[in-house]
């Protein structure tokens, strides 16, 4: 599949053809290098709200991580899998009234928090798209650079 690579410093992740990524923020506004957001049919980041897309979280050995399990609604456990260098854990859930899938990958002290927005208007992926499983099996920490 045609794409592109996207290193932040910190995480990085395969961006397939009809997709973009962006640098994510944090609850507080700010650019942080621990967050990809990768977004179909997209041209720039205000289209994000418009369309359907994943994020990708890092937290490193030094960072508290709780999964928000709690916070969703319709929250329903999937089978464990593995893609790429994961061993993805997961459910499916609903926030907003938006469907999700919950993705963690948990190794050595760290964690990767996969969240993909299933649908959004007439906008729909899934996690069984050839160009998703690329997205989430690519995904790699690429070091340590400061959010």
């Amino acid at each position: 599949m045609a794409g592109t690579f996207f290193d932040n410093g910190t995480i990085g992740v395969f961006v397939p053809e009809g997709w973009k990524a962006f640098e994510g923020i944090d609850s507080e506004g700010r650019v942080t290098h621990k967050k990809i957001l990768v977004y179909k049919n997209v041209e720039i980041e205000t289209d994000i709200f418009l369309r359907t897309g994943i994020t990708v979280c890092f937290f490193g050995e030094s960072d508290f991580y709780l999964s928000p399990k709690w916070f969703y609604d319709d929250v329903c456990d999937i089978d464990g899998f593995s893609l790429g260098h994961h061993d993805f854990t997961g459910y499916t859930c609903t926030s907003l009234g938006y469907p999700y899938v919950m993705l963690e990958s948990m190794k050595e002290g760290t964690v990767f928090q996969i969240m993909i927005l299933l649908e959004n208007g007439e906008e729909k992926i899934s996690l069984d798209d050839a160009d998703v499983k690329e997205i989430l099996e690519s995904i790699v920490y690429v070091g340590q650079k400061s959010t």
